[in-house]
Order: structure tokens, then C-alpha cells, then sequence
């Protein structure tokens, strides 16, 4: 295929918003999208590679795994040393062998499958791992596996129909997202089967003659086409964020966009823009920046005391700085000048790479794990961070059983029978909510004692409104928690708790509207701290040296939330109790509970400890006003 440096124009549009998105940067919630125009492009020059080369009869799978090899491995190596280097020095051992078995799967072109099956409401926060990137690198090697196999099938087979395959393919796979966002969400957003459709409309124009006759339309017509190819990727950029469903229909914004600006072709309006000098040059190095950005974005929120400005200039030079002296001392010295190498030579000898790395990295991450050099005790408070799913845990949120994660690929489902039983020698009350009320119903429920039948109906990721934005097994518990069974039960009280967000308050108000034509028994209890990463985590940096790490992470905006809570409550009559001020008195947080253990194990679950001493407080308020 000639060279396009509009194609290298594209990429820099596709990185570039990636990092920003990445980094935090406001204004563009759909810079993630970035990636989808990603795969288009790899659609388009990898199809486009296999298929003429096929069509002559002279495609070799060598040669074509050589250049991939050359291209793609020696930047890798070099990003998953340094990554795994850093944090064998620095991080926890827990936290150094996830990092490692993320490592293996890369090495294995399988990451994008290790961090869906990863992928749990209590795993941690997708901030905290340096290596989730290359999911995105997996379904392309993952495509480069089956495509080649796939064309050259249809050159033998079907080759005046290839069109009408690539469109079956995209059709299939687009349908697969569809359907696969309501139903998989998470495998649909890291898995080829529903990503291939991305892949295959870029070469859809490299194996079609759409490109030669769109080549023969007016400039002015391939300039609109440009132009509307731009708006829609930039649509996609300022319009979508994560809180929408993607890929399914929200994907097209970018694909679609992109697949318009490489059909327009290099002459068109914004192509020619594209493909100024200092914008090609961003897209020559947009792999190597794409690979550095987000290990060095992790690591420098983990470990470096920078804010604002500081930081995105740290994160900006350090991406930039390392993606350019990667390009001229690794990427252009092994892509392009060991060329003469046989091919066979160039992929047994990357395949040695890979086991090798994959090898050191097993070794040091499960046998010879002493990373960081922490203390016992330092390693005593970050063995909490692996609460979830201890004997303790199950036994303070009922999970699975009064506590169901609302994800649709999550297993478990509420007990209705048991979780919703009253009691006619006890007074019922009711607690609902999140995770938020979940980790405090066994302690609430020890606090006030035998003689309340405290109920639980609970959710992850689920806010206990009336009105619901989306439907699966949480949203259904909700509808029939507010909407058949609260009143059709004669209750003492019902206690409603969540993870609020300012956004939550209207929603809040409408349901505590409907909710007091039944009881107006209620009381509200507020958000509580929540921290940059896991508290025990913190907690053992903390006893290594870093001092105030743990003041340092508490997030800021939890307190105006609960303020502004607070008040939209008290206009609504309704009782209120400021969980956030309860383990933040005077702004201190505790971060330890009264026996000395973590008070959370992640970013704000409280551990049972933790709980026991926020339930005594609460308890006490309740008594206070009347509402117990």
C-alpha cells in the first residue's frame, strides 16, 4: 500500500484525546473513543496489506508476522520492562502480582480477556493498573491471528464476493455489540467478536473498490465527505462519556467519522490537514506515546505528590519525552533496519522474547515476590486490601444472597424469600441501597439489637430510586423493592443508603416524594470519604515513608456532596445523618476503626471494624431523633 501521511495525521486525532481523557483533562468525556478510530485505521492497513499481497499470490505468513514483530514487540518490551521494573521496586506485593499476571496475559496477545475476567465491582479502580491499556493491543493481535486466515480463505473461495463478507462480518459483530452491551457489557467492550466490526469497516474500503470510486468524485464532494467524517469523531469526543453504552451504537460516532476520512482520501479538505508535518509527526510516534502514557499516568497519581498544572506537565513531557526516544532508539532501529533478517529468524527470535519476559515476569511476580521492601506492619494493614471475598467479608454483606452485584454478567441472585422476611415479634425496618448500604448492614443490624428485624435489599452499583435509567438485575430488585413491595408491607422505617454524586439529589428527592405516601418513617444517611486508592494500600505507603498520603487522598468533593444533600433533605422533611462527618470529624478522617484495623479495605467500602464504629454513631443519632 502507498503511504498516506493523513493516515499518520488520523492517528495523531486518536491519541491525542486518549491521553487527555486519560489524564483528566475536562471538556472531552469521549476521548476514550479514540481507540475505536485506532482500529479502523488497523483495519484499513492490515486488510489492505493482506489482500494484495493475497490477490498476487504472494502473501506469506512469515513475512507477514516479521513485520508485525518488528513493528509492534520491541516498543512493547521495552514499555512492560520499565513498567514491571518500577513496580517491583515500588508497589506492594499484592499489587506487583496483579501487575505481573497482567504483564503474562500481554505477553500472550490475551489482556484484553484478563481484565474482563477481572473485571469485579471490588477489583480496585481500572486507574490503579499500569498495563489495562493494552487490552486495545490484544484485540488488534488477536485480529491479526484470524484476518489473514479469514481473506485468504475468501481469495480462494469467494473472491468477487469479499464485499459482501466484510459487510456480513461487520453486520454480525455489530449486532454481536448491540445486543452484547444490554446483556455482557463488560465482554462486549474488551472482546474481538464484538470490536471486530471496527476492524472490518476499515477493510471494508481496503478489500472493496469503494476507494476507487470515491477516488473519481469531486473534490468538493470528497471535501464534505471529509468534513462530516471530522464532526463526527469530534461529536464522539464532546458528546459521549463512559456513563453512556459503548461500543454498541454510541461506536459509530468514531468508526464511522474515521472510515469517512480514509475513504475521502489523502487530496480531501481535512485530509491535507491532517497531513501537516508536526500533526504526521505526532502520528508517527502515536504507538510509542499511546504505550508510555497510561503506566506513567498511574504511576506518577500513585507515587508523586503533584496537583493541577504540575501534573499534566510531568505527565505530558514524560509521555512525549519517552515516546520519541523510544521511536528513534527502539522502534526505527528494529523495524526498519533488520529488514534483511529472514523472517523466520525475526519471529522465532520474538517468540523467544515473549516466553522469556513472560518467564522473569512469572518467576518474580509469584516465586521471589518482595517487591517494595515494605514493613511486617506496613504488610499486615495491605493484606486488607484482599478483604473482599475473606469469610468476614461474606458475613458482613451477605453477598450473593441479600447483596447481588447489578451487573448482568455477575452471578448470583437475590433471595426474595429470605432477604425480604418480616418478623411479627420485631419491628421491620427496611435498609436499601448500593454497596454503601451493604457494608453497613450487619453492623447497623448488630447495633440495634434483637429486637429489629433489620431487612436488606441491596445492589452494587444500583442507587435506590424509584425511577431507574437502565434495566437489569438491580434496576429490576429496585423497581419491585419501591413499586410492589414497600407498600404492600407495613414497615417502622425505611433506611436508604448509597455512593450519592450531586446527580443522584433529584432523583433522591422524586422517590422520598412517592416513597412518603407509604411511611414517613425515613432517614437518609449520606455518602462517606472516599480515598484516590485502596485505604489499606495507603495506609502501608504511608508506614513506608510517604507522609499524609492517606489526608492526601481523601477526595474532596464527597464533602460538598454530603452538604449539599444535607440541605435538599431538610427541605424535604426528611431526616438526615452525615455518615462522612461521622468518620470525618473536624475533617480528620479515620482511617483506622477503634481495634486499629483499616476502616475501609478499597476507596470507601468499610470493612466489618470499620463499620461497627460508624453503625454505634449512627445508631446513637437515630435513638436521637426518633427514628428507632
Amino acid at each position: 500500500m502507498k503511504y498516506r501521511a493523513d493516515i499518520d495525521g488520523l492517528r495523531a486525532l486518536a491519541v491525542l484525546p486518549v491521553i487527555a481523557y486519560h489524564m483528566g483533562i475536562p471538556g472531552i468525556p469521549g476521548g476514550f473513543t479514540g481507540v475505536d478510530i485506532f482500529f479502523v485505521i488497523s483495519g484499513y492497513l492490515i486488510c489492505g496489506i493482506i489482500w494484495q499481497s493475497a490477490i498476487k499470490g504472494a502473501f506469506s505468513y512469515l513475512d507477514f508476522y516479521k513485520r508485525r514483530c518488528l513493528r509492534i514487540l520491541p516498543p512493547l518490551f521495552a514499555v512492560l520492562a520499565t513498567t514491571l521494573i518500577f513496580g517491583y521496586h515500588h508497589l506492594l506485593p499484592a499489587a506487583f502480582t496483579d501487575l505481573s499476571n497482567s504483564a503474562i496475559a500481554t505477553t500472550l496477545f490475551s489482556s484484553n480477556i484478563f481484565f474482563w475476567r477481572e473485571v469485579d465491582y471490588f477489583a480496585g479502580p481500572a486507574e490503579l493498573k499500569p498495563l489495562l491499556h493494552t487490552w486495545s493491543l490484544a484485540v488488534e493481535e488477536q485480529f491479526y491471528i484470524i484476518f489473514p486466515i479469514v481473506l485468504l480463505l475468501a481469495v480462494k473461495w469467494c473472491r468477487q464476493r469479499v464485499t459482501q463478507m466484510m459487510l456480513l462480518i461487520i453486520a454480525g459483530s455489530f449486532l454481536l455489540s448491540i445486543v452484547g452491551v444490554l446483556k455482557k457489557p463488560d465482554f462486549t467492550f474488551y472482546m474481538l467478536p464484538t470490536r471486530a466490526w471496527e476492524l472490518a469497516l476499515g477493510g471494508l474500503i481496503a478489500v472493496s473498490t469503494l476507494e476507487t470510486k470515491v477516488s473519481a468524485l469531486r473534490l468538493s464532494t470528497r471535501n464534505l465527505m471529509s468534513v462530516i467524517g471530522l464532526l463526527l469523531i469530534l461529536f464522539g469526543f464532546l458528546w459521549l462519556d463512559s456513563s453512556k453504552p459503548f461500543p454498541s451504537w454510541n461506536a459509530l460516532w468514531p468508526c464511522v467519522g474515521s472510515f469517512l476520512l480514509i475513504l475521502a482520501g489523502r487530496d480531501a479538505l481535512i485530509n491535507r490537514l491532517l497531513a501537516l508535518k508536526p500533526i504526521v509527526y505526532i502520528g508517527m510516534i502515536s504507538y510509542c506515546l499511546y504505550l508510555w502514557h497510561w503506566p506513567i499516568i498511574v504511576y506518577t497519581k500513585m507515587f508523586y505528590n503533584f496537583s493541577g498544572i504540575n501534573l499534566y506537565l510531568v505527565i505530558v513531557a514524560s509521555t512525549f519525552g519517552l515516546a520519541v526516544a523510544s521511536r528513534y532508539l527502539i522502534e526505527i532501529p528494529f523495524r526498519y533496519k533488520l529488514t534483511a533478517i529472514r523472517p523466520a529468524g525475526i519471529v522465532a527470535a520474538s517468540v523467544a522474547g515473549l516466553v522469556a519476559l513472560g518467564g522473569a515476569t512469572l518467576y518474580m511476580g509469584h516465586f521471589n515476590n518482595h517487591s517494595g521492601q515494605f514493613s511486617d506492619e506496613a504488610l499486615a494493614l495491605a493484606k486488607f486490601s484482599q478483604y473482599h471475598g475473606s469469610d468476614e467479608y461474606y458475613y458482613q454483606f451477605r453477598t450473593g444472597r441479600c447483596f447481588i452485584d447489578g451487573n448482568n454478567e455477575a452471578k448470583g441472585k437475590y433471595d426474595y424469600d429470605f432477604c425480604l422476611k418480616t418478623a411479627s415479634a420485631e419491628k421491620n425496618y427496611l435498609l436499601i441501597g448500593d454497596s454503601h448500604a451493604a457494608h453497613l448492614w450487619r453492623a447497623l443490624s448488630l447495633a440495634a439489637g434483637e429486637k429489629v428485624n433489620l431487612i436488606q435489599v441491596t445492589a452494587a452499583g444500583c442507587k435506590p430510586v424509584s425511577r431507574q435509567a437502565v434495566n437489569n438485575k438491580c434496576t429490576e430488585l429496585m423497581d419491585y423493592a419501591f413499586r410492589q413491595w414497600i407498600p404492600k408491607h407495613k414497615l417502622d422505617g425505611v433506611i436508604i443508603s448509597a455512593r450519592w454524586k450531586q446527580a443522584d439529589i433529584a432523583p433522591l428527592e422524586a422517590t422520598l416524594k412517592e416513597l412518603k405516601k407509604t411511611t414517613d418513617n425515613i432517614i437518609v444517611l449520606g455518602p462517606t470519604v472516599e480515598y484516590s486508592e485502596p485505604l489499606p494500600d495507603l495506609l502501608a505507603y504511608q508506614q513506608g515513608g510517604r507522609q499524609d498520603l492517606v489526608a492526601n487522598s481523601v477526595d474532596g468533593k464527597i464533602k460538598v456532596t454530603d452538604h449539599q444533600l444535607n440541605q435538599s433533605m431538610g427541605q424535604q422533611q426528611v431526616r438526615y445523618i452525615s455518615v462522612y462527618n461521622i468518620i470525618c470529624p473536624d475533617n480528620v478522617c479515620r482511617a483506622l476503626a477503634s481495634n486499629h484495623q483499616p476502616s475501609a479495605f478499597d476507596y470507601g467500602h468499610f470493612t466489618l471494624s470499620g463499620a461497627n464504629d460508624v453503625a454505634q454513631q449512627v445508631m446513637l443519632q437515630m435513638h436521637h431523633n426518633k427514628f428507632m
